[in-house]
């Protein structure tokens, strides 16, 4: 997955999603661009705030509805493209 910019139009360096972590520095960065706290945002979200935190570390241990909800409220589309 390729990552150009962030939602908002901020440039990221280009670069392959390669691991969760890079995924949650993603959403962390969006979330902050969106001037959400975590707090905020798992409140919104119906989730906990540990939650959030563990995904933004890249450490959430399940790709699950809750996953796909948080990359959906920040505008966060993934797209899956074969080599």
């Amino acid at each position: 997955m390729r990552v150009d910019s962030l939602p908002g139009g901020t440039d990221m360096a280009q670069g392959y999603i390669e691991s969760p972590a890079d995924l949650g520095r993603v959403v962390a960065a969006v979330r902050r661009e969106n001037g959400l706290s975590q707090d905020a945002l798992a409140e919104r979200l119906g989730v906990s705030q540990r939650y959030l935190s563990e995904l933004e570390r890249g450490r959430a241990k399940v790709f699950d509805a809750r996953f796909i909800s948080v990359l959906g409220q920040l505008g966060i589309r993934l797209m899956v493209e074969t080599e």
